[in-house]
């Protein structure tokens, strides 16, 4: 019994000197000596045991979302009683038996010269091919809600609308599922209270010193989308020569037609995949990279498991070979992840898929531009990077991937579809100290 103490002893303190008994005291990435540190983009960082973080710290810390910040306004216009998006199932009827606001086209100031420097609020164009319906919103997140749910396509700003003035009104049929705009209370009450319309208040305002027409147009042949509002007097022109139109003359008036273009912003809105709701608490880059190929259109059909079940495996624990451990387990113990190459070369057996790792965020945005989602290697709600010693090398201990597919640059944020946290806006400079740690970062083109 003596000589068993004499060797616990003993071996105590061994572990004392060498420091493994610090460690195995610690028993988490917290407790790290001053001393234990490594460079890393000529920083000095602490290296903490190692120890892969999961669903306790998804658990324990919230993701950094943020409201979609808009620059180009001072204020909104009411909001009383708003749909919150249109419906995608449709068939409209029409309303060209109520009196037209006038029938001479006023030809559009330049957009060099229409600009004013008044508080104004961009207004938010999308066309459904399916329902013909062309919708318009000042409302940047029902816009943001309407670009995931794959509502037709999006068109951009269609002009400014200034955040005071005449009221401009939006109605919504519920048999026909079509949306309706006017600037006469008149119609907006007899349309409300007569023809089975619902009344959905002030959708945003008309410029009171009429500075660029906003042009109406009525197809009577059309079940669905037959009105349209254009501030381009080309599009009147074709529509109406060409097109089976009738001009209806200027519904109201735009403060300025200058609007952000896709180098402001892009919002491309992939599907968004839960791993732990969905049994994959260690598949955050598979994940990332299915919801970049089925926005490209690849794999549609596909579940996450299906997917996950073809991931490359690593033969010797590097995630620099394959994926390491099983994306359906999770443990402290086990760098489970896969890292760039092997996850661009698993996604090129479905799609066009590179690894652009090293790339700037800029140049990440500028594929999101070309509505082109990247999968970023970043951490966990996107805290503070920790860096572990592992027997393949130096790794992040809190490891985590998402897909970047959208960014608003006037507002400096980016947008990610997060396996963990959900799809959401967050500041691009937090974004860019997390990824700039690695840049590791496949796109899907």
């Amino acid at each position: 019994m003596k000589k068993r103490i004499i060797t616990l002893i003993c071996f105590l303190l061994f572990c004392i000197q060498t420091g493994s008994f610090s460690k195995v005291l610690a028993g988490s990435e917290s407790s790290v000596s001053s001393s234990s540190s490594i460079v890393i983009n000529g920083q000095q960082e602490p290296l903490y045991p190692a120890q892969k973080a999961g669903k306790a710290e998804a658990d324990g810390t919230r993701a950094p979302k943020e409201n979609l910040q808009t620059n180009e306004t001072s204020g909104e216009p009411p909001i009383n009683n708003r749909r919150v998006a249109p419906g995608v199932s449709s068939q409209q009827g029409g309303s060209g038996d109520i009196q037209s606001p006038n029938n001479r086209i006023q030809r559009s100031v330049p957009p060099n010269f229409a600009t004013r420097s008044v508080p104004s609020t961009p207004i938010y164009r999308f066309y459904s091919p399916r329902t013909q319906e062309h919708f318009f919103t000042f409302n940047a997140a029902e816009r943001d809600q309407l670009l995931h749910r794959g509502w037709g396509s999006y068109e951009g700003i269609s002009w400014y609308a200034p955040v005071s003035g005449d009221d401009i009104y939006r109605l919504y049929n519920p048999v026909t599922d079509d949306h309706f705009y006017t600037r006469n209370w008149s119609e907006y009450y007899t349309l409300s209270t007569h023809r089975g319309w619902i009344a959905e208040a002030v959708a945003f305002y008309s410029d009171t010193s009429q500075t660029v027409p906003v042009y109406r147009l009525y197809n009577p042949s059309l079940k669905t989308g037959s009105h349209h509002y254009t501030t381009s007097t080309h599009e009147v022109d074709v529509l109406t020569s060409q097109r089976g139109w009738h001009y209806e003359g200027v519904g109201w008036y735009a403060t300025s037609l200058t609007g952000q273009s896709d180098n402001d912003y892009n919002f491309i809105g992939v599907k968004n995949y839960n791993q732990y709701a969905l049994g994959a608490p260690s598949g955050c880059e598979g994940a990332s990279l299915l919801q970049a190929l089925q926005y490209k259109g690849a794999l549609t059909n596909w579940s996450l498991r299906q997917f996950l079940n073809t991931i490359p495996k690593s033969s010797n624990g590097d995630p620099n070979n394959g994926f390491v451990g099983s994306p359906f387990t999770e443990n402290s113990w086990t760098y489970s992840a896969i890292y760039p190459a092997p996850l661009t070369s698993w996604g090129q057996q479905f799609g066009n898929v590179q690894n652009i790792s090293g790339s700037s965020v800029d140049n990440l945005l500028n594929e999101v531009k070309n509505n082109n989602p990247v999968v970023t290697w970043v951490t966990i709600n996107f805290q503070p990077v920790r860096w572990g010693r592992w027997p393949f090398g130096i790794a992040v201990n809190n490891n985590h991937a998402v897909t970047l597919d959208g960014y608003n640059r006037s507002s400096n944020q980016v947008h990610v579809s997060d396996p963990i946290s959900g799809s959401y806006w967050l500041s691009k400079t937090t974004f860019e100290s997390i990824y700039n740690a690695r840049q590791y970062a496949v796109v899907a083109r």
